[in-house]
This record gives structure tokens, C-alpha cells and sequence, in this order.
């Protein structure tokens, strides 16, 4: 062969080498794609699957989300395997008890694909929120979490909130003849009104049995009455307006409310039930019969001279609402809010003083506090039950709440070594008898063994109380800034610099609102306008394009810019607002701070 023809056969050789190189990576790469697809499709099979699934178990909403929820879940139960068991009966070592209740979903978020985004292990709460990364695909969770004295979850039982809220309350004001308030907060239609009647049916029979079993009798009487509106209607009375005075002692009278004797536990349930009956319920954005009212039970004690004894206030705090659940109101529905809203940061303000034995309640910064001021006497006891709705969409709202409740904790004062060495006993643990639990479970409708079993006296005295005894002592939650407006109301001295930051804080939380609504609405506008925009470049680069259509072109990207401005003006107008009053507000908290001290 000569050199031409070994040239020649020697670069076929090497031609044929990488066609068949090239071959092999077509086939490799057919291959994979064949791999990617079959298992995209698996992926789409089983995504249906725990859809179906998650529908099935009352949960749907986007399967991602609610995997990740569930895995945090898994991960977490694992880590709290082998902590104590929850201990409902330990002692505060506080006057202030603070607990939270998850309702389950309901059936109207389930109708909506509203995936349950609320979990609760031990005395613990987390908001998990769902996130998209910026790469608008990749999906993550986001935490908020806080450490109260209970978290209950979606299957706990009214009994059992009762056992850890309510029962400590009766006992101090049976055998301490004192007074005890039961609060109950919470977003509209979280189950405020639910847990109330629960704890008061329970009540009703947990009283009068602790009440047979002591040697000095008493009268039970009963006032229920609403403040709605800025008016208190007796419920008992066919609504009946009543006055709110002071006399010179400084003491508050409801003049014109009645009292109505309550001898069996029978007639209790039934003016109970005569006062929801009159109750004011309205339809409002977050809630077809929404409380707009704060409905008060108070339950005296009275011997047969009618000296009191002792008061247990039940108190169901009108629903919650943000500015953004009032846009579609009336103005009297927008005012209703308005007063709803004032009240209830009046009242985290007094049980925060109560907490820190503050020598100053601002019990005057609105009509309920002011009706409730007797409950915030130093040896008053105040349980706060704060409720929440599991649902995703719902997920601000519930951080508001929490948030509500989380600052009432702040700075709380708890047994320390301090009052051990002042010779101050320990607060006692009231271990209720097996008689009194049957008797609750009875009033639940439940079977006894349920609370025998779970909460067991006997085995909690094994494990050992002293271990316990601190549940509630030094909790914050993850989110609580070190420096907050805790001693908005220390004294009395500044009055009105207290003032001025109050609504100095209340136009913070709003202006907060506004910017996160402005942020959400620039977003939401930005991606329909990049809709149209991309419409818009898909027909300028067709072919055949005249002079006109370049001129109309120029036009429309034009509009598209001038929105981008306008909404770029908003949100930097809301930030700007947002800014200043927060730097206001910090001056003034400062400001009443050096006053004070």
C-alpha cells in the first residue's frame, strides 16, 4: 500500500471513530432524557397521589408546602420524643398564665385548598410561612415561634385547656377568696366563642362541686353583660343600657345591672345561654357572625350578708381585625373595628402592668379595662387564652395574635431565689382529686378515662412536681426584641407622654401594614405587567413590522414605565412614612423612660 492510500484508510479510520463517538453521546443523551422524563412523570404520579391523600385527611393546598410542613413536623417530633410529659397541673409562680389553642381546619378552608400551617409541641407555637426563592421555583419554609405556658393543638380537648387555664383560677378565688379574670383572644372566627362556652358549661359544674366541699356556704350570683359600641347592655336585662360611673373612692359601679342568683349549676348554663342569646353578632370580611362585642361574665361569691367573697370574671374579647379586613365595612362596621382594636391594646397594656407589678395600671385607657379594674389588683390571677386559625391565609393574623399574647410575657416576674430569701413561700400545686376530675370530664361529655389517662395525678406525683414547678418562668419568644415598649406604662407620671406613644404604636402597627400591602401590590402589578410586556416584544419582533406599529410600540412600553414609576412612588412614599414614625416612636419610648426613672 502506498503512503497515499495509509493516509486515506488511516483518516477514515479516524472519521468513522468520531461519528461513532458522536453517536454514542446522541444515544447517552436520548437516553437521559428518556430517564428525566420517566421520572418527571413518577414525580406528577406520586404528587397526585399525596394530593389525593392530603384531601383525604382534610388537608389540601399545595403539596410542596404541606411537605415540607410535614417533614418539619416529623423532624421535630423526634427531637421532643423524649422530653416530659406536659404537666398541666404545675405552678406558675406568676399571676399571669398565658396559653394558645389551634382549632382544626374547618371546612370553608378546605373549600379554599388552605393547607394547615400551625404546629404546636409542648408549651411551643410555630407560623410556618410558605416562601418562593428568587428564582420564583424553588420552595422554602419560613419559622416564627413562641414559647407561651401552654400550646394546645388542634386535638386537644376543652377539658384539658380547662384543667391548665381555668382550674387554678377557681381554686384561688374558692379558697383564697380572691378574683381571677379568663380571657379569650384571638382573630375572628379562631374559636374564641367556642372555647368560651366549653370552659364556662365545665365551670359551671367544677364550682359548685368545690363550693359543697367546704364548710362556709355561699351565693352565687351573676351578671353578663356586653360592651359594645362604647355602651354596656345588660344581657340579662332585654339588653337593658346601663351607666358606668365612679364614685369618690374611686371605685367603678355598673348602675342599673343586675345580678341574677345562680343556685344549681343547671341555672348558671341557663342564663349563660340567655346571654349569647343576646349577644351582637355582625357579618364582617373574615367572618359570617362575628362577636362585635366583649361579652362579660362576672361570677360573684357573696355570703348571706352580701359581702363578696370572691369574682371570676369570663370575659370573650371581640374578634380581631386588621385595616385590610374593614375595607368592604360600613362606617359603622369601620368603627366598630376602630373601638374593638383601641380596647384591646388598652388591655394588653393593665395585664402587662399586672405581670411586672407595675404601680401604675393604665386600667383608663378604655371602658373595658376601666370595667375590669378590680381584676387588676396585685392578688388578682389572669389567664389569657389566645386562639388561632390553622389556615395558611390566615398565617398573619395568627402572628398577630401571638404576637399580642407574647407581649404581655415580656419582662414577666416569676418565683425567683430573691423571694426565697425575702421568706416568700413558693406557690402551692393544686393537685385535683380523682372525684373532681370525673366530675370535669362528666361536664365535658367526655369518658373520665380520657383525663385519668392522659393525665394521670398519680404518675405526675412520680415524676415529681419540684422538677415541673418552673414551666412557666423566663419565656420569650424567638422574635421578642430586647428592647420594647414594656414600661409604656410604669407610673403615673407622664401621662400624657404614655399617651402619645400609644398611638404612636398603634400608628406603627398600621403604617407596617400599609407598606406590607404596598410591597405585595408592586409585586402582584410587576408580574401581570411583565405579562403584557412580553406579549408586547413578541409581537414587535414578528415579521412585516410597519412604521405604526413601531409608534404604537414606543407608546405602550412607554405607559409600562410610567407604572413602574408610580408604583416605585408608593412603596417608597409608604417606607419613608414607616421610617419616620417608627423613629418617633423610638424617641418617645425613650423620652418616657427617662422620665419614669
Amino acid at each position: 500500500m502506498n503512503p497515499a492510500s495509509r493516509r486515506k484508510s488511516t483518516s477514515t479510520v479516524g472519521v468513522t471513530g468520531r461519528k461513532d463517538a458522536t453517536r454514542m453521546k446522541i444515544e447517552q443523551m436520548e437516553k437521559d432524557r428518556q430517564e428525566r422524563r420517566k421520572t418527571m412523570m413518577q414525580r406528577k404520579e406520586a404528587r397526585k397521589k399525596e394530593q389525593i391523600k392530603n384531601i383525604e385527611a382534610g388537608n389540601p393546598g399545595d403539596v410542596d408546602f404541606i411537605g415540607l410542613v410535614d417533614q418539619w413536623r416529623h423532624d421535630q417530633a423526634k427531637k421532643t420524643r423524649q422530653t416530659e410529659e406536659k404537666n398541666l397541673f404545675s405552678s406558675t409562680g406568676s399571676n399571669i398564665c398565658i396559653a394558645v389553642r389551634k382549632r382544626p381546619t374547618s371546612e370553608k378552608e378546605r373549600g379554599k385548598f388552605d393547607h394547615d400551617s400551625v404546629s404546636c409541641f409542648q408549651n411551643k407555637v410555630w407560623i410556618h410561612s410558605a416562601k418562593l426563592k428568587v428564582d420564583g421555583i424553588t420552595k422554602y419554609l419560613t419559622h416564627n415561634s413562641f414559647q407561651l405556658d401552654h400550646a394546645f393543638g388542634e386535638d386537644s380537648t376543652t377539658e384539658q385547656i380547662y384543667l391548665a387555664t381555668t382550674l387554678p383560677l377557681v381554686d384561688h378565688v374558692v379558697n383564697s377568696q380572691g378574683r381571677a379574670t379568663v380571657f379569650c383572644y384571638g382573630q375572628t372566627g379562631s374559636g374564641k366563642t367556642y372555647t368560651m362556652n366549653g370552659i364556662q358549661h365545665i365551670l359551671a359544674y367544677d364550682l359548685y362541686g368545690q363550693l359543697a366541699g367546704i364548710d362556709e356556704e355561699f351565693e352565687i350570683t351573676v351578671a353578663f353583660f356586653e360592651l359594645y359600641a362604647g355602651n354596656v347592655l345588660d344581657l340579662l336585662h332585654g339588653r337593658h343600657r346601663c351607666k358606668l360611673l365612679e364614685d369618690g373612692k374611686g371605685e367603678i359601679n355598673i348602675t342599673g345591672l343586675r345580678e341574677v342568683s345562680a343556685a344549681t349549676p343547671e341555672t348558671f348554663l341557663d342564663l349563660i345561654e340567655e346571654g349569647h342569646r343576646h349577644r351582637t353578632t355582625q357579618k364582617t370580611e373574615a367572618n359570617d357572625t362575628s362577636s362585635r362585642s366583649h361579652a362579660i361574665c362576672q361570677i360573684f361569691l357573696r355570703d348571706y350578708n352580701g359581702n363578696l367573697k370572691g369574682k371570676l370574671g369570663l370575659v370573650d374579647l371581640a374578634g380581631s381585625e386588621r385595616g385590610s379586613d374593614t375595607k368592604q365595612h360600613n362606617t359603622q362596621r369601620r368603627s366598630e373595628s376602630a373601638d374593638i382594636n383601641t380596647s384591646l391594646l388598652a388591655l394588653k397594656e393593665c395585664i402587662r402592668a399586672l405581670g411586672q407589678k407595675s404601680t401604675h395600671v393604665p386600667f383608663r385607657g378604655s371602658k373595658l379595662t376601666l370595667i375590669l379594674k378590680d381584676c387588676f389588683s396585685p392578688d388578682s390571677k389572669t389567664t389569657m387564652v389566645a386562639t388561632v386559625s390553622p389556615g395558611a391565609s390566615a398565617a398573619d393574623h395568627s402572628l398577630n395574635t401571638l404576637r399580642y399574647a407574647d407581649r404581655i410575657k415580656e419582662q414577666r416576674i416569676t418565683i425567683s431565689n430573691k423571694l426565697e430569701k425575702e421568706g416568700t413561700e413558693s406557690a402551692s400545686i393544686s393537685i385535683p382529686s380523682q372525684e373532681r376530675l370525673y366530675r370535669i370530664a362528666a361536664a365535658a361529655g367526655q369518658d373520665s378515662s380520657v383525663i385519668q389517662t392522659n393525665y394521670s395525678v398519680e404518675k405526675m406525683l412520680d415524676e415529681g412536681f419540684d422538677e415541673m414547678g418552673n414551666e412557666f418562668g423566663n419565656v420569650s419568644s424567638e422574635e421578642a426584641t430586647q428592647e420594647s415598649d414594656e414600661n409604656l406604662t410604669r407610673k403615673a407620671s407622664g401621662q400624657e407622654e404614655e399617651d402619645e406613644l400609644r398611638r404612636t404604636v398603634q400608628a406603627v402597627f398600621e403604617l407596617e401594614e400599609a407598606l406590607l400591602n404596598q410591597h405585595m401590590s408592586n409585586i402582584q402589578a410587576n408580574a401581570e405587567m411583565l405579562t403584557q410586556e412580553g406579549k408586547l416584544l413578541q409581537a414587535v419582533q414578528a415579521a412585516g413590522l410597519s412604521e405604526d406599529d413601531m409608534d404604537s410600540y414606543a407608546i405602550q412600553l412607554a405607559e409600562f414605565l410610567d407604572q413602574k414609576e408610580a408604583l416605585i412612588y408608593k412603596l417608597q412614599s409608604k417606607l419613608l412614612d414607616f421610617q419616620d414614625e417608627l423613629a418617633k416612636e423610638q424617641d418617645l419610648a425613650q423620652h418616657v423612660r427617662l422620665t419614669q426613672y
